[in-house]
């Protein structure tokens, strides 16, 4: 056969059909080798390439029109799977020899539904794909709402399944199996503020429980009025989602059990939130007597009064929280796929892009601790508020999602509030065809007695259940 001399085109004709007409016309190409590379295509049979090497020209007939994208899949597929030709396509798509597997040819070519997962999977994990090239794909695949064919692809290579049957707290933040099971009774703690479940098929017929941002700190630890922890953060990811429990109640605060100390409470500390435009993260309570101020969603700690100081002592702040908005559903969902999409690069890959997109972490704030009166009283730690669940499923099938703020805790004595109630928590299901029965409880957290003042209510969370636009 002919051989294959290097092609430069004038500036002209840098678009990748010019190149392509350039690199068919160029002598000493045969009409049998190029007859041989389109029949091939067509008749998705890697046996009627004349070489190897001729892989690299797979663009060139599309261009031309005379096969079809989907014939072009369907022939890298066969090539991958059943030929083992994963390292040369990998390697073309990777360089792009001649300008010919431009960016735009090959994120469409990976969202093509005859491009298998397991041929894009192959692709990506390849040591001649780059890490930035790799993160490129899935970004596309994110980007223009491929969110199945994502779930597919990250999937293909991890363990088939994991089942939980006895309780187990995890030690990683994102956990990807193609099937994940919690059985019955079983309760699954996360090991972070935040964790995330990535599977073709979730089945949660237990609970999973996370903690969120600490609550502040009483003046001294025998005082018990400690501010509640912050409800945790979940991510599901999956096809088919059987959510069950899924627990990011905030802790509630403590009640005080002496007032050996003068000193105002400390404050919760912050938590970290995902919204859509238009919801906001709510507030903590407080009490009207020397509370602490209220946060984005910490409850405000109880306040205490000293006759013999003249002096009052205010309860700890509320924390507030870091908020990060998106404009829409399909937004929020392919910013998070994004940051997994890097975490699995990384950690299963060991391919490190250049920049990256951080997991979304999301928690609830911790409540502020209780004040201490020497001599007189205590007042309640506040509650904390509740954390955030964020879902999608092609499916839906049924959960049922706590996400309250947490109660306040009662004063000591005399000369005291209670603790406010910490804000409820945030839910957001998305599905892509459709969703089950999905309950939810975002109540703020209700405050504690004080023999001042009573701690107020927290108010209440956002519960929000929508479609995305899921192509693929």
């Amino acid at each position: 056969m002919g051989g294959f001399s290097t092609v430069t085109p004038p500036p002209s004709q840098v678009s990748a059909t010019s190149v392509a007409q350039a690199v068919w016309s160029y002598s000493p190409r045969s009409l049998t080798d190029i007859q041989s590379l389109t029949a091939a295509i067509q008749n998705n049979d890697p046996n009627i390439l004349t070489a190897i090497s001729d892989l690299q020209y797979v663009p060139v007939p599309y261009y031309a029109g005379q096969v079809s994208l989907t014939q072009v899949a369907a022939f890298i597929d066969n090539a991958i799977r059943n030929y083992g030709l994963v390292n040369p396509i990998a390697n073309f798509i990777a360089n792009s020899p001649y300008n010919l597997w431009t960016t735009n040819f090959v994120a469409s070519l990976a969202a093509n539904p005859y491009l298998s997962t397991t041929s894009l999977n192959m692709l990506l994990s390849n040591a001649n794909m780059s890490a930035n090239y790799a993160q490129f794909l899935l970004y596309q695949l994110a980007q223009n709402y491929y969110y199945n064919k994502w779930i597919l692809t990250v999937t293909a290579n991890v363990p088939s399944s994991i089942t939980f049957s006895t309780n187990a707290t995890l030690s990683t933040n994102v956990l990807i199996a193609q099937n994940i099971t919690i059985a019955s009774g079983v309760t699954v703690t996360c090991g972070t503020t935040t964790c995330f479940f990535v599977a073709q098929s979730f089945n949660n017929y237990g609970t999973i429980v996370a903690y969120g941002a600490p609550g502040g700190l009483p003046s001294t630890s025998s005082m018990g009025n400690y501010g509640g922890t912050g409800g945790g953060g979940i991510v599901v990811i999956a096809i088919t989602a059987a959510l069950g429990t899924l627990n990011v109640n905030g802790v509630s605060g403590g009640n005080a059990s002496n007032y050996l100390a003068a000193s105002n409470g400390y404050s919760g500390t912050n938590g970290v939130f995902y919204v859509l435009t238009g919801f906001v993260v709510p507030t903590g309570a407080g009490s009207t007597y020397y509370s602490g101020t209220v946060g984005h969603n910490g409850g405000a700690g109880g306040g205490a009064f000293s006759f013999a100081a003249g002096a009052g002592y205010n309860g700890g702040n509320g924390g507030n929280a870091t908020v990060h908005s998106f404009s829409s559903p399909n937004t929020m969902v392919t910013y998070i796929l994004q940051g997994l999409s890097d975490w699995w690069l990384i950690n299963v890959l060991a391919k490190a892009p250049s920049s990256t997109t951080p997991l979304a972490f999301m928690y609830g704030s911790g409540g502020g601790g209780g004040a201490s009166a020497s001599g007189y009283g205590s007042g309640g730690g506040a509650g904390g508020g509740g954390g955030e669940v964020v879902a999608y499923g092609y499916n839906i099938l049924s959960g049922n999602i706590i996400a309250a703020g947490g109660n306040g805790g009662a004063g000591y004595n005399t000369n005291n509030s209670g603790g406010g109630g910490g804000g409820g928590g945030l839910v957001f299901i998305f599905y892509g065809a459709t969703s089950g029965t999905v309950t939810a409880n975002v109540a703020g957290g209700i405050g504690g007695n004080g023999a001042m003042a009573n701690g107020l209510t927290g108010a209440n969370g956002t519960y929000y259940v929508g479609s995305v636009t899921v192509n693929g």
